[in-house]
This record gives C-alpha cells, structure tokens and sequence, in this order.
C-alpha cells in the first residue's frame, strides 16, 4: 500500500497547527480511498483476485447466470473454468504461430512485463505480413497488453586479417625531390605470411568495430525526404544496432530507407515496403560484423 501519511512531509510547525492535522487527515483518508482502488484495478487483472463487480462483468461477457446463494469464489472459479475452454495466450503458443507465418528464426519477441508491452521484431522484408499478425494479435492477445511492431533491417559487414613482410623503399632524396611524379614512400609486399581466409580476429574487436559503425551513423533518411536524427546507437557483440521512431503523420507507408553519416553522405540504402498503420512505428537497423572474405 503506497505511503498515504503527508503531515510527515509538513514542517515541524505546520504539524502543530490544528487546521493542517485536520487537513492532513482528511487527505490521508482520500489517499487511503485512492491507493485501495488502484490496488483493486490492479487484482482485476486477475481472475482468482477479481471483485464482485469485474465478476459480474466477466458472467455477462461468457453470459453466465449467477444465483444469489453463489459466493464470489465459486463465482471466480466457474469464469477461470470458462475461459480455460479457449486456446490461452501464451508466449509458446504466439512463437507456434509466428513460425507459421515469418518461419522459425525470422523473428523475435520480447515482452515489456512491467509496461505491458509486447515487441514483435522481424526483418523488414517480411513485412507483407504486417497486417495478418496484427490481426492474430488482436484475438489471441490480452486487451491490456500493447502490441508495436519492430521492422529490423539487416546487412553484414566483413573484415579480414592480412600479415606479410614488405619492402619500404623512400622515393626522395635531398636535391632530387619532383613534388607529384612519385609517392614519398612505396611500400612493396614480399612474402604473405597470413592469408585473409585464416581466422585471427578477436571477438573483442569485431564488437569495438561494431560500436564504432553505429556511432559513425547520425541520421536516417525515409522516403528520399524526410530526415531523422533522434537516433539511439548501441552494439551488443559483434552486432551494431540504430533505433528511430517513424510517425504516421509524417509518412503513409515507407519504400526506402538511409543511413547517413555526419557529412550527409549515404553509408546505406534499403528498398523495403512498410505500411504505417501504428500512431508510431520503431525501425531498427542492424550490421553483424563478421570474420570473412
């Protein structure tokens, strides 16, 4: 029960006037009234904790007939029973259904459980089926929960190791320099002591070249047009990430999108096809740095 006793944060003096203990109680008492009401919306969450009336709702909905010699908890049993008839929301039984429609390991799902937020994440390229998993989830889901779709958009990036010995020869020397005929140094390679295909990289690495990519990134560009660089940038392993959010205002659907560094200059570009239909949609870019040729 949260704390409903504010004469504690009054001044010393204050607490010794008798209008403000009488103000106090009477707030403590409405306090008291509001924090009881917030827990009991919060137990009617629930079917085993509901109250009579949230019941009576849940009797009308599965359009039970009460009798008066009922009590509640007979009552709240006989709904859990009800609805234990319909196939339940669970996160088994969404991925059964997400496999259907995006494939096993096209997509992941994560769920916000103190925002009661579920995010579907799934590669940009399957979002045709935007529409038939947002109305999956409006059957199957719990009304309470909100669904936001994450269209990810994905693209690999190699490095490769090379070790050889080499020759440095300086083209210049006093009294002899001809500024543009020749580099100041040429560098001749003599003997590949490591081939790019032998693996040397350590994991450590690829994740600081994917940290560094993704801060080079400083705005997205949708549609040709509009340019976003409220942008949040991170890298987990050797997988850099960028966040954006898109409005439905500002775009009916997107076809393109860009990643841009400082200078403007286009460092990716995407053709995809994403209808908005969520007052906001979350795009997330992702480049897997990879050891390959």
């Amino acid at each position: 029960m949260p704390e409903t006793n504010i004469c504690k944060y009054y001044p010393h003096w204050f607490r010794r006037i008798l209008d403000f203990q009488a103000l106090c109680y009477t707030e403590r008492q409405e306090l008291r009234f509001l924090a009881e009401a917030m827990d009991q919306i919060h137990k009617n969450l629930f079917v085993q904790t509901m109250d009579e009336g949230t019941t009576a709702q849940w009797e009308a909905i599965l359009r039970i007939l009460a009798t008066p010699e009922e009590d509640l908890a007979f009552r709240r049993l006989r709904v859990l029973n009800r609805l234990a008839l319909h196939p339940p929301f669970t996160l088994i039984f969404l991925r059964e259904k997400l496999d259907l429609i995006f494939g096993p390991g096209n997509y992941t799902v994560e769920v916000d459980y103190p925002n009661y937020t579920l995010y579907i994440e799934s590669s940009v390229k399957n979002q045709q089926y935007f529409s038939e998993v947002s109305a999956l989830l409006n059957i199957i889901k719990p009304c309470h929960i909100v669904y936001i779709s994450r269209p990810r958009v994905e693209t690999d990036l190699l490095m490769a190791e090379r070790t050889a010995s080499a020759e440095v020869e300086y083209n210049y020397v006093q009294g002899l320099w001809r500024l543009g005929e020749k580099p100041f140094v040429t560098v001749t390679e003599l003997e590949v002591l490591k081939l790019e295909t032998q693996t040397s990289i350590q994991p450590l690495f690829l994740h600081q070249t994917a940290l560094l990519a993704a801060k080079d990134i400083a705005a997205a560009r949708v549609n040709g047009s509009l340019v976003i660089t409220d942008l949040v940038q991170s890298a987990s392993g050797n997988v850099g990430s960028v966040f954006y959010r898109v409005r439905r205002g500002q775009a009916a659907e997107i076809t393109l999108v860009e990643l841009l560094d400082k200078d403007g200059a286009v460092l990716t570009s995407s053709p995809v096809y994403l209808p908005l239909l969520d007052d906001v949609t979350v795009l997330r870019h992702t480049f897997a740095i990879k050891e390959g040729v």
